[in-house]
């Protein structure tokens, strides 16, 4: 009888994971989207019973609609920027990882918290490739967020855990948390922010200040929660920043966009940074959102087009700079540390990741809750 089992060879699979986006920018598929999506405990963190009163009874019958005519501006008739970049992102690093890894070691896919792909279509096709034995014996799970948040990370961990509850075979597994460090996301962001505003003053346009803008989180979750986000925002901010040739550290400004609710956010906001700035006399503004690689509706719609139209009426000229979405050289840099993460040493994990000193906090902002 021949023996229906196949030796297991180690390789690992490595999972790029993102939020994902609606299937259509209308109303019917932005209520699906925004109930799974704000439905997260993990995203809104309120009493659960009121929330769900809230989402149903005050939100989902409203929002959609003015959310599918914002989803429509960025809509190219068949897909979003989130999800077309991803997978171009994702062909690109694993064609980077074979000429890494001839010995075929680790393998590349995506996956979508929000999207098909899901995490668990990624996990039905390893099952369905141990059977053969060629599934891979690790995963490594890497959110294509930046910095750390409980709303973002810690919520693909939950998603990643409640599809090990439905499975039996159970891989080794490892979840990188945050990569706002590495040299591939900062070099490849100071290359391209240096790019734009270079390619800018070809055109004759002197750019006065750079914006760099975060998505935006609750204060509390920071102050009270404790929170990694706003620090890992400071470090990408001074790390980039400190490393610019075409403007000075003095000439950037750290900020948040994207609120919802009436909570208080962390400040200071974009939209006010931007109408100060041209109030003060400095008209050509560039901006620029590390908390995202890749465009989606809050760069390109709600920077790109919205705080554009206002930077506009305020007297000024805004000036957004694309997510590195899947440029070649930002690709080939992210496969060199994912496959480091996957085959390195401890050592070489330590060498892909700027380090930073007691000094870099010094200028950091403190948060504090406004109590009144």
């Amino acid at each position: 009888m021949k023996n229906p089992y196949v030796p297991a060879k180690r390789k690992t699979k490595i999972v790029f994971v993102q939020l994902g986006s609606p299937t259509a920018p209308t109303a019917k598929a932005l209520r699906k989207f925004l109930r799974n999506f704000l439905g997260d405990p993990r995203v809104v963190d309120l009493n659960p019973y009121l929330w769900k009163v809230i989402l149903n009874c005050f939100v989902l019958p409203f929002r959609p609609r003015r959310s599918a005519k914002l989803y429509a501006r960025i809509w190219d008739g068949e897909n979003f920027p989130l999800i077309a970049n991803t997978e171009k992102f994702t062909d690109k690093v694993r064609e980077e990882i074979k000429r890494l890894d001839p010995g075929g070691l680790v393998e590349v896919d995506h996956a979508f918290l929000l999207s098909r792909p899901y995490v668990s279509d990624v996990y039905d096709s390893w099952e369905a490739d141990l059977k053969n034995g060629t599934g891979a014996t690790k995963l490594l799970v890497i959110p294509l967020f930046p910095q750390y948040s409980e709303s973002t990370i810690a919520s693909g961990v939950d998603a990643l855990g409640k599809e090990f509850t439905r499975r039996v075979k159970i891989p080794t597994f490892e979840v990188i948390t945050n990569f706002h460090r590495s040299h591939a996301f900062i070099d490849n962001s100071v290359q391209r922010i240096d790019h734009s505003i270079a390619k800018l003053k070809q055109q004759n346009i002197n750019v006065e200040s750079l914006v760099i803008s975060f998505h935006g989180m609750q204060k509390r979750r920071i102050v009270l929660k404790g929170d990694d986000y706003y620090r890992h925002c400071y470090e990408t901010f001074r790390l980039i920043v400190d490393r610019l040739s075409t403007i000075k550290p003095d000439q950037a400004v750290m900020c948040f966009q994207s609120r919802f609710g009436s909570e208080e956010w962390i400040t200071p906001y974009t939209e006010t940074v931007v109408e100060e700035l041209i109030a003060s006399g400095k008209k050509e503004i560039a901006i620029y959102s590390p908390s995202f690689v890749t465009d989606c509706l809050e760069t390109t719609d709600e920077l790109g087009h919205e705080l554009l139209n206002d930077a506009k009426e305020w007297g000024g000229n805004l000036y957004p700079i694309e997510c590195l979405n899947a440029d070649d050289q930002w690709c080939k840099q992210f496969a060199e540390f994912s496959f480091v993460q996957a085959e390195g040493s401890a050592q070489d994990r330590e060498d892909i990741e700027y380090a930073l000193c007691s000094d870099d906090y010094i200028e950091m902002p403190e948060l504090e809750m406004n109590r009144s």
